[in-house]
Formats: C-alpha cells, structure tokens, sequence
C-alpha cells in the first residue's frame, strides 16, 4: 500500500516539474556581433583596451553595427608621505560605449563602465616588480570592463531610449 502512495505521488511529482528548464539562456548576440561590428575609438584611447576590442569583436568596415567608444583614466594618490612619495594610488578607468545600426540611425545601447583598481608601490623611483603589477592589474582591468560591457549588450535589438 505504501508502495503504492509512493509510486503515485512520484508520478505526480515529475507530471507537474516537466515544464520547469534547468538551463540558464545564454545572450547569444554579442557572439553574433563578432566580425559584424565597426569600431570606432576617440583619438586618446588606451592601446590595451583597442585591442582587447577588437579581439572581441573584429573590426569590419563592412559590418551591420557602429561601436563608438571614448576611455578615459583618472589618477589619484591617496597616501602621500611626507616627502611626496605616494603609497597608494588609486585609478579609475572608464569606458563609454555606443552600439548602433550601420543602415537605421537606431542606438541600441549606451552604456559608462567604471571600473577602479589600487596600486601599491614599493619603494620611490623605478621598481620592476611595482611596475609589472601594475601593468598587469591595468590590462586585467580594462578586460573586465569589456566583458562587462559584453555582458551587458541586450539581447533583443530594439533601439534605445
């Protein structure tokens, strides 16, 4: 008899979860944006943040969509000694991004990613090892702030706002 209970209300309960979807969607458009995309930077752009660009998305001046962009940095020294030497400095990097329709004059999305890392120096003058931190944490920066951005595209393309 228990058997029995046991058996029918497993049945129901598989009946009644056959709807549900376990899977996540995946945003396919920006895979479908790769090679499609004309990029266009300002003149003061980072070499690091074009690259990683185009790495993403190509650069195709025969390409449905316009990718405008501007980056800009902002330095600051937090803890200053008294002999001016900087202890910590803050940077800030932010990136505006454009996306339109070559043919329509439509924006599909517009959208400033601020991204900020800290530095912290060794010692005054050069140092190799304060140097290297910082470029790697400057070039893993300004990656994350291009997967936000491609993280953030919509996936419908309906024109913006």
């Amino acid at each position: 008899m228990i058997k029995k209970k046991f058996k029918l209300l497993l049945f129901f309960l598989l009946l009644s979860c056959s709807n549900i979807e376990l899977v996540l969607e995946d945003n396919n458009f920006p895979k479908q944006l790769k090679d499609q995309v004309r990029i266009v930077f300002s003149e003061n752009d980072e070499e690091i943040f074009i690259r990683e660009l185009y790495s993403i998305f190509g650069n195709n001046n025969n390409g449905n969509f316009i990718l405008k962009t501007s980056f800009s940095e902002k330095k600051e020294n937090r803890i200053v000694k008294n002999n001016q030497v900087a202890e910590k400095i803050d940077y800030e990097l932010s990136a505006n991004y454009e996306l339109f329709y070559k043919n329509r004059e439509c924006k599909i999305f517009d959208k400033k990613i601020v991204s900020k890392f800290s530095l912290f120096p060794k010692s005054f003058g050069y140092n190799f090892g304060a140097d290297r931190s910082y470029e790697k944490l400057y070039a893993d920066t300004i990656k994350k702030n291009v997967q936000n951005f491609v993280d953030l595209i919509p996936n419908s393309t309906a024109c913006y706002q």
